[in-house]
């Protein structure tokens, strides 16, 4: 037998109506229709049914549902016939009535549904109460999985981002400029493509610190690395005003994303943002990440962190800054371009009337002045809106820093000084000095060219020499070295516009140590060529200090020694003929050593190189200049033009060789750079075993005698105060000598202190042209040298020391006239000599007789 129909048409709505479920098999049950709430009682056999009967509605409200009651039998009355047979209810109880007491038992809720599929097919049905809650057990679950999931997927990811936070870290000092520093730690210059700061967090004020915290992580103290409330905050925030009105990124997520570098609006960036927030919160203290973070956010026109922002914007230090000014400075961090007082000062002033009024309602920093601010955008309104920190570099040593670079490059390797990035550099230079240099020079260089001291003069026009053709090709070196295209058509042109050059070396004479350096004129793109240590050039009568010290050391001429100042004519082999002229071409007749070096005169100089001779002066000569081997091969020239100053010799080589005059015939080898450290501390350079200038040679050599040396400053005293110095403005004590080359090419004045060697030249750096008549070593070179030290001297910048007296030489009073031992009737003059050379006899010429005779004769011709 079939299966029942599970539904049957209400007899009173004709509407249909569905069977409870599971259908009975026999018996009498009543029926509420779900549409009209009509009652019926069906007849059940064999899972058919009939109506039986339509029970009257009853006054109360029927809850609707249809499930199977216990009914007593009503009336018997007609009922309307539906699918079945119709039938008469009898009058009699029949058995079955008995069934009509039945009652759902409980047990129903262990009847099994069917399966969701069919039951829709049977037809629309409600779904019983408990699978709601299964759903939402369900759905509790799955969530619940996938949070316990996603948790332990992002702990992983912090514990893994943990390990990788010192690699982050140390991304963070690349780019970190260079620093240079002079010999007392003050900055020089640096070096760098990006600027960050490098401040300690107890280098900023505490203000600044506190108002930086209330603008940007109030709760910075307080949280592991993630605000949640005010990210709660700032989600409610944004879903009422429908955009983005409120950030929640707390300092340590700031400093992820500065680490990370990633500014894409993505889930995978704040997920990865917040991973590292929380590794750095394990693994950095509170004030590390706080010190960080301040050393790198960016806060506009290329500062990174707030040290190279009070430079940028203020040029103050950190403790100087005013309350207002580190207002606006930690509004920058936000939105450093838009909330530029540069750029856009109205947007700017909005944010920090925000400010204000976040600190009105908290209670803290009530004595802010609003026109401090108005003053601050008022100063700042005369500033380029496109300045950057690029463009306000200020660098007082610029062709130190070259040399540094160049230096850092040869340590690295490969590896790019810029990226490494966070050296420091600890210098022997002074910066009092070196920042006088500078300008002084540029400013000396234009008054002398329009006084017409030196005028430029193209002084031959034959083929280039060998002299032409080193000059070239060293130029040509360092063009390539620092990257310039030099134009080398210029150097044959006679329209040559090259201005004339300076080049300056100070030396601390009983260390060696550089105190200050400059190049050239003004350092730029296309004058990078350190002149002060790269070039060399000759030196006129600079050299002749050198060359009589070394006679004297010799023993083959003393300071009383007397010379005959006449013309020389020389012939050599092969048909050539030299014959050195004086400056001026004027001879003196019989003179003293002193004045023959006072006056420079040139025939001395060769008669003192005569009596040396050619193995005593290649002797001293590769003592003083070139120890190496290799070096002096390349360099010396052994012929009596030496004495003249022939030889091409750079101003450092000519500063260090006049220290040992003041440092008792020692002189120790230049050097400039103290120690490289890295961003980590690490000392990758210390001087002392390097030859950091290339000279070849050694730390230290004794050039000559203790007692040499003395004399030498005797005689070098008279030389040094008839130089030009004093045009200078310079008065106190010194030793020197000029030096002028041939054709005006070349003006030298070389000077020592005992606390000071200093080097001068000034010249063009194409030998086809010269200075011009006036362009003498006493005329061009001294007088600079005279007011470099006057200003030094005037800000007691370098401890000056006094001239010692003689110690190891011997004074002795001789004849001024012969050189020997005074007798009574001698004119009297001190001079000092060796201990193993005194003067040679005693005066036995009778002066007296011979000054009246030449009084008789003055008295005749007037």
């Amino acid at each position: 037998m079939s299966a029942p129909s599970p539904k049957y048409l209400c007899p009173h709505c004709q509407k249909a109506s569905r069977l409870p479920e599971p259908i009975p098999r026999d018996g009498k049950f009543q029926l509420t229709c779900a549409h009209c709430k009509e009652k019926v009682i069906l007849n059940f056999t064999d899972y058919r049914f009939e109506i039986l009967q339509v029970v009257p509605r009853e006054p109360e409200v029927s809850d609707g549902t249809q499930s199977f009651q216990p009914f007593k039998i009503p009336t018997p009355s007609i009922t309307k016939p539906n699918s079945f047979k119709e039938r008469s209810e009898p009058k009699s109880k029949p058995f079955w009535e008995r069934k009509v007491v039945f009652e759902r038992e409980p047990e129903v809720r262990a009847f099994k549904p069917k399966p969701l599929k069919q039951r829709l097919i049977s037809g629309r049905g409600k779904t019983p109460s408990f699978s709601y809650v299964k759903l939402a057990f369900t759905v509790t679950s799955i969530c619940l999985f996938l949070f316990i999931l996603g948790f332990s997927y992002f702990v992983a990811g912090v514990l893994a981002t943990k390990k990788e936070v010192p690699m982050y870290l140390e991304s963070l000092s690349k780019n970190i400029p260079t620093k240079i520093l002079d010999r007392n730690g003050q900055m020089v210059s640096e070096i760098f493509q990006k600027r960050t700061s490098t401040l300690h967090l107890q280098d900023y004020p505490e203000d600044m610190i506190s108002i930086l915290l209330n603008i940007e992580d109030q709760k910075f103290f307080f949280h592991g690395g993630v605000d949640y409330s005010a990210i709660l905050r700032a989600f409610f925030k944004n879903i009422i005003n429908l955009s983005y009105k409120q950030g929640a990124s707390t300092i340590t997520q700031q400093l992820a994303r500065i680490i990370l570098d990633d500014r894409r609006k993505s889930l995978n960036r704040k997920w990865r943002e917040a991973q590292l927030a929380f590794a750095l919160e394990s693994v950095l203290t509170k004030e590390q990440i706080l010190e960080t973070y301040m050393n790198h956010v960016y806060l506009g026109h290329g500062a990174f962190g707030f040290g190279e922002g009070i430079k940028f914007y203020f040029q103050k230090n950190p403790m100087e800054l005013s309350k207002e000014e580190m207002v606006l400075l930690a509004s920058l961090p936000s939105a450093p371009n838009k909330y530029s007082p540069l750029k856009n000062p109205e947007d700017s002033y909005t944010r920090v009337r925000a400010i204000l009024q976040m600190f009105r309602n908290r209670g803290i920093y009530p004595n802010l002045d609003r026109e401090k601010f108005v003053s601050f955008y008022h100063n700042l309104s005369t500033r380029s809106p496109n300045e950057t920190v690029f463009g306000s570099r200020q660098d007082i040593a610029p062709y130190v820093t070259e040399h540094v670079r160049g230096i850092l490059s040869s340590l690295e390797g490969d590896k790019n000084i810029y990226e490494s990035g966070g050296y420091t550099v600890e210098t022997t230079l002074d910066r009092g000095a070196q920042e006088l240099i500078g300008p002084m020079v540029r400013e000396y260089l234009n008054k002398t060219r329009k006084s017409g001291k030196i005028q430029k003069k193209r002084i031959r026009l034959k083929p280039e020499s060998p002299m032409d053709l080193a000059f070239r090709q060293k130029m040509e070196e360092v063009a390539i070295l620092n990257e310039m295209v030099w134009n080398t058509d210029s150097l044959d042109s006679e329209k040559d516009t090259s201005a004339v050059q300076a080049a300056i070396v100070g030396i601390q004479p009983n260390t060696g140590q550089v105190l200050f350096i400059h190049g050239g004129e003004e350092f730029n793109s296309q004058n990078q060529f350190n002149r002060a240590t790269q070039m060399r050039r000759q030196t006129g009568s600079s050299i002749k200090a050198v060359l009589y010290a070394s006679a004297i050391d010799a023993g083959v001429i003393q300071a009383g020694t007397r010379i005959l100042d006449a013309p020389l004519y020389y012939r050599g082999g092969g048909g050539k003929e030299w014959a050195p002229e004086n400056l001026g071409g004027s001879f003196d007749g019989e003179i003293s050593l002193r004045t023959a070096l006072v006056k420079s005169k040139n025939t001395a100089a060769v008669q003192v190189a005569e009596r040396l001779g050619s193995a005593g002066i290649e002797r001293y000569f590769t003592k003083y200049f070139f120890p190496n081997d290799a070096e002096k091969k390349a360099r010396y020239r052994g012929d009596l033009s030496l004495a003249l100053g022939t030889l091409e010799i750079s101003p450092l080589e000519m500063a260090s060789a006049f220290t040992g005059f003041v440092n008792q015939g020692t002189v120790k080898r230049p050097y400039l750079i103290q120690r490289i450290k890295n961003a980590k501390g690490v000392i990758l350079y210390e001087a002392g075993g390097t030859d950091e200038f290339k000279l070849k040679l050694p730390p230290e050599r004794q050039v000559i005698r203790p007692d040499t040396a003395e004399v030498m400053v005797s005689l070098l005293k008279d030389s040094g105060r008839a130089s030009g110095v004093r045009n200078g403005g310079y008065a106190g004590d010194l030793i020197g000598k000029t030096g002028t080359t041939n054709d005006y090419k070349d003006a030298w004045f070389v000077g020592a202190r005992p606390d000071l060697a200093l080097a001068v030249w000034i010249g063009y750096d194409n030998p086809k042209f010269g200075m011009g008549g006036s362009g003498l070593g006493g005329a061009v070179a001294a007088p600079l040298w005279g007011e470099i030290v006057s200003a030094i001297d005037k800000k007691n910048i370098i401890p000056k020391i006094q001239f010692s007296q003689p110690v190891y030489a011997k004074s002795h009073k001789i004849c001024s006239l012969t050189g020997k031992l005074a007798s009574p009737t001698c004119p009297v003059a001190n001079e000092l000599y060796l201990s193993d050379y005194p003067p040679e006899g005693i005066c036995t010429e009778d002066h007296k007789s011979v000054q009246s005779e030449n009084k008789d004769l003055m008295k005749g011709l007037y």
